[in-house]
């Protein structure tokens, strides 16, 4: 069983500003999940997006959100999930004055995103 630790973890920039950490993924042996961390300053968006052929579960692990699906904005802060079915358009942005993170879940190692309006 593979131990994966957040150090270790390879980081990429995401999304413009936002560095997005690798925590499982086909590179650490998985089959069927990937597992990313976001960072999300104050004032940063996750661009509006869909993934045609998956779903997607984000979970906020710290600070606060606006997250957008669908046509629904909500503002959600640590333990909250928006899960995003194959499809719908979705995103986040940090309009508090502190830091945000969020967890990235989805159920294939490999996935699409399309920008959207």
């Amino acid at each position: 069983m593979p131990i994966l630790r957040r150090a270790d973890a390879e980081s990429s920039e995401g999304y413009p500003g936002i560095p997005r950490a690798t925590l499982v993924g086909a590179e650490h042996g998985a089959q069927s999940l990937w597992v990313g961390h976001l960072e999300i300053s104050p004032g940063a968006a996750v661009s509006t997006h869909i993934h045609p052929d998956t779903e997607e579960a984000m979970v906020i692990v710290e600070g606060e959100l606006e997250a957008i699906l669908g046509d629904e904005v909500v503002t959600l802060g640590p333990g909250d999930t928006v899960l995003a079915p194959a499809g719908i358009k979705h995103g986040f942005v940090n309009r508090s004055s502190g830091k945000a993170a969020l967890l990235a879940v989805f159920p294939k190692t490999e996935f699409e995103r399309v920008l959207v309006e």
